[in-house]
């Protein structure tokens, strides 16, 4: 009988606690959230679940499959924020486990449980599986496909180890598009490249795993082409995949440079061990992965901290690999400045937020941060002076896992509940509720708000009102309310009461 693998036990029970507390407590987040969120409602709701629809309307933002992973808990347990979120939280769950696998097959057992409890503690990865959003998805199947890769690798006469790559690149393709093959296909290539292997393309079964690959993911593509024509070709492909290399989406900007902050923030405490390690020969198809991220998603003008999540498993995995070094008594100077690192900042971060003039609504907010990011720099601060008393990376390890712990479980459980009183679509949805027809004027309209109108009854479509004279004779209407914002229901004329407000917005009737 196989001896149970306490130590890793224990780091995905550490993961399952995390992703799953509190997960359906806040209320869905716009944009992203509510718009899966949304389409899996409707895909419920209207027992069509080929092409997806937003508020009644074509909606191809991303390809469906965890909108019809979501769609599935939604009609058997019920249309809730858990539910929403359950899937996310459980790839996390995965990916963690993934990443233990992975790092043990290119290191060593221990290697895989440090990059394990890496990637698991990384505040980039922690939201993440918190929320509905596919990236989580896209970095469990493009670091499926390289670690199937890296086992055909090692035993090319074994084929069924690239059949699994395809599979993944074909699921990961059904979750965000081309990415789901660009991305593992170029680290793939420039790993082969670099190690002057690519001969090895011969053994990878390319026309039938190419088969395979269209086998799973072509088909809704063909489908949609088939029903929608140019404008669904357009969407997913031109607004959604090559805009974002052209010009800024939905106002994300940055940098260049951009996602070295994302690997900073994202990434520590763990960062400043990171920064030592890759210049420290990582194994090449690992650091092949991060350089293709940092270069596709460098030059693209939409930059978002989602983007660069695939990238995650594999520093973990860099870094994880640099401290079992250390345990084996590795150079200690660099192991030492990495662990200043995460003291230094946040110390730099604790005294920008206190120096820092904060609106009186969001004082409340500052100041828990500041006590949490207080409690973070205390324990940051006596891992690193344990590591000289007792010069063992184990003590270090373990104290900035359980500072980065105590951190998360504060911020969901003390801060995110006061985040609620900042959004307003789940308590403006009930001044809606019963009402045979909405409207929202001059406003943007929520995908959060559609999932809870939604929720409460199907169909309930929003339709979007312009001028004062179509709201009047919209109001007229029996069982009538529109959406707006309170700056706009000062200048209606129309008679009118307020049904409900919240948060700058507010519910009208006649």
């Amino acid at each position: 009988m196989k001896k149970l693998n306490w130590a890793l036990i224990a780091i995905l029970l550490l993961a399952a606690g995390l992703y799953f507390f509190q997960l359906g407590t806040p209320s869905v987040w716009d944009n992203d959230e509510g718009q899966l969120m949304g389409s899996s409602l409707e895909m419920v709701g209207s027992g069509e679940y080929l092409t997806p629809h937003l508020n009644s309307a074509v909606y191809f933002h991303k390809p469906p499959l965890f909108a019809w992973l979501t769609a599935l808990v939604f009609k058997l347990f019920g249309c809730t924020e858990f539910w929403g979120r359950f899937w996310f939280a459980a790839f996390g769950i995965m990916g963690v486990y993934l990443t233990y696998l992975f790092a043990r097959e290119l290191y060593n057992e221990r290697a895989g449980l440090l990059s394990a409890l890496i990637v698991s503690t990384s505040p980039l990865y922690v939201v993440l599986s918190k929320m509905a959003l596919v990236d989580i998805g896209l970095t469990f199947f493009i670091t499926a496909s390289l670690y199937f890769f890296y086992l055909g690798y090692k035993d090319p006469q074994n084929k069924k180890w690239f059949y699994f790559m395809y599979l993944m690149m074909s699921l990961g393709t059904m979750t965000k598009g081309p990415l789901g093959i660009i991305i593992p296909g170029l680290s793939i290539g420039l790993f082969l490249l670099v190690e002057k292997k690519l001969s090895l393309v011969r053994e990878m079964v390319v026309a039938r795993g190419l088969m395979l690959y269209l086998l799973i993911a072509s088909p809704w593509f063909v489908i949609e082409t088939v029903r929608e024509g140019s404008f669904f070709l357009k969407v997913i492909f031109g607004q959604f995949l090559f805009s974002i290399y052209m010009s800024p989406m939905q106002q994300h900007p940055g940098p260049i440079y951009y996602y070295l902050f994302v690997i900073i923030l994202g990434l520590i405490p763990w960062s400043g061990l990171f920064v030592s390690a890759v210049f420290r020969r990582p194994h090449l198809l690992v650091l092949s992965l991060f350089l293709v991220m940092l270069a596709v998603f460098s030059t693209a003008s939409t930059k978002v901290p989602g983007y660069f999540l695939p990238a995650f498993p594999a520093m973990a995995i860099i870094t994880g690999s640099f401290i079992d070094r250390i345990f084996k008594g590795g150079n200690k100077l660099e192991y030492y400045l990495g662990l200043i690192f995460p003291v230094a900042f946040l110390s730099l971060a604790v005294w920008g937020v206190s120096i820092t003039s904060i609106p009186a609504e969001y004082a409340r907010a500052a100041v828990y941060l500041e006590t949490l990011m207080l409690i973070a720099l205390a324990g940051f601060f006596l891992a690193f002076l344990f590591s000289f008393i007792k010069i063992q990376p184990a003590w270090t390890v373990g104290g900035w896992a359980a500072a980065i712990i105590v951190f998360f479980i504060g911020l969901i459980g003390w801060l995110l509940p006061y985040a609620e009183d900042f959004k307003y679509t789940r308590d403006l949805s009930i001044g809606l509720n019963g009402m045979e027809r909405v409207c929202y004027y001059k406003t943007w309209l929520p995908p959060s708000l559609v999932f809870y109108l939604n929720r409460q009854k199907y169909p309930t479509v929003t339709r979007e009102i312009f001028d004062e004279r179509a709201l009047n004779g919209f109001l007229n209407q029996p069982a009538s309310a529109c959406y707006t914002s309170q700056d706009e229901e000062k200048k209606i004329k129309t008679r009118h009461k307020i049904i409900l407000s919240k948060a700058g917005f507010t519910v009208i009737k006649r």
